[in-house]
C-alpha cells in the first residue's frame, strides 16, 4: 500500500489554503491526490472510501511492519494498526472535494521517445514567474523544446504530436520521479493525462504555447568544434571560488577564471582552451553530457552548441 499511496504523494498540496488538496481521496478501490495542478491517480487494496489526510497517512502506512490493520473510527478518524504500532489520521468529512478525473480525446504519442526527451530537456527548464511559458516542456511538430532564457535546447523526438503542448515543470518532475514511459495519452485545450500501467495516471494543467519565435537563435550559422570535456572538471574545481553572480571568464590562454583579477578568486588550466567569453557557471554545467560539439567563437552573441538529437543555443554574460 505504501507504494501506491508514495505514488500519489507528488500531487498532494504543501499547503493548507485548501484543506481537500492535502487529502487523498480514496474511493471505488484507487487513490487520488491533487494539488489544484496536478492529479495523481493508481489502484489500491483498500475498500474503505475515506478522505485521509496525506501526509499522515504515508507516515503511518510506513511505521508499519507487520500487517496492516485499517477502520474508520466512530470519530471519522483512520484507525492504522500493525504489531504494536497504532495511528489515528485525521480524514475530512466534506462531501465536495475537488479531484480531477482523466479527460479529453485520446491521441498517438510516443511513450518512450516522450519520456526519452523529457530526460533530455528537463534540465534546461525555466523558473521565471515573468515568463511562465517557459516553466514548462513545449511539444511542437517532431521536437521538444525547453529554455530558461540563457540556454535553449531543441530535442528531436521521431515522433509528431498532432499540437502544440507545454507541459508544466511540476509534470515533468513527476513524469521523471515515475521514470515510466506512458502507455496512452488523453488531450484537451487545458490539460493532458498519462496513462500508465497497472490504471495509474497523471493529469496536469497545461501552460501557455506562446513561445517566442524560436528559429531566430536556432537557425543561425555556426562552426561548431568538438567541446572539450575537461572544462566540467574545471568547473566544478572552480565554483566554490566563484562570486555571487557565478562568472566564469575564459581568458583565451588556456585558463578559466572566476574573476579579472588574476590575483583574485581562483583559476584553472587547460592546455590548448583558447577560447574567450565570460559565461555563468551553472549555464555551462548544464552543458555536461548534452553537448558533444559547440560553437564559443561566436561569443558574445548566442552560441550554438550539438548533441546526439539535439541542438541549442547558450547567451554568455557581458564583460
Amino acid at each position: 500500500m505504501l507504494t501506491e499511496l508514495r505514488f500519489v504523494q507528488g500531487a498532494v498540496s504543501k499547503k493548507d489554503f485548501v484543506p481537500a488538496l492535502t487529502h487523498f481521496v480514496i474511493e471505488g478501490g484507487t487513490v487520488r491526490g491533487y494539488n489544484g495542478m496536478l492529479g495523481l491517480c493508481s489502484p489500491i487494496p483498500f475498500n474503505i472510501e475515506c478522505k485521509p489526510k496525506a501526509e499522515s497517512l504515508v507516515k503511518a502506512i510506513a511505521n508499519c511492519t507487520e500487517t496492516v490493520q485499517l477502520a474508520l473510527t466512530a470519530a471519522g478518524r483512520l484507525s492504522v494498526k500493525s504489531g504494536k504500532f497504532k495511528a489515528f489520521v485525521d480524514c475530512l468529512q466534506d462531501e465536495s472535494t475537488p479531484h480531477v478525473q482523466p479527460e479529453g480525446e485520446h491521441v498517438v504519442i510516443d511513450g518512450a521517445a516522450l519520456l526519452q526527451a523529457i530526460k533530455v530537456v528537463a534540465p534546461f527548464i525555466g523558473d521565471d514567474a515573468s515568463r511562465p511559458w517557459s516553466n514548462g516542456v513545449l511539444l511542437l511538430g517532431q521536437s521538444a523544446f525547453a529554455t530558461n532564457n540563457i540556454t535553449l535546447v531543441e530535442y528531436w523526438t521521431g515522433c509528431t504530436v498532432p499540437r502544440p503542448i507545454n507541459i508544466p515543470r511540476a509534470a515533468i518532475k513527476e513524469l521523471l520521479r515515475i521514470d515510466e514511459a506512458p502507455e496512452a495519452v488523453q488531450l484537451t485545450d487545458n490539460s493532458i493525462t498519462f496513462h500508465f500501467s497497472r490504471q495509474r495516471w497523471l493529469r496536469a494543467q497545461l501552460f501557455e504555447i506562446k513561445w517566442p519565435d524560436l528559429t531566430k537563435v536556432l537557425n543561425r550559422e555556426s562552426n561548431p568544434k568538438p567541446l572539450d570535456d575537461r572544462l566540467f572538471e574545471a568547473l566544478k574545481t572552480l565554483k566554490p571560488f566563484t562570486d555571487k553572480t557565478g562568472r566564469i571568464l575564459f581568458r583565451g590562454d588556456g585558463k578559466i577564471a572566476t574573476h579579472d583579477d588574476e590575483t583574485e578568486g581562483a583559476s584553472y588550466e587547460i592546455d590548448g582552451f583558447d577560447h574567450t567569453g565570460v559565461y555563468q557557471i551553472d549555464m555551462l554545467s548544464l552543458l555536461n553530457g548534452a553537448c558533444k560539439f559547440i560553437d564559443w567563437s561566436s561569443y558574445p552573441s548566442p552560441c550554438m552548441f550539438f548533441g546526439d538529437r539535439l541542438r541549442g543555443a547558450i547567451v554568455g554574460m557581458r564583460q
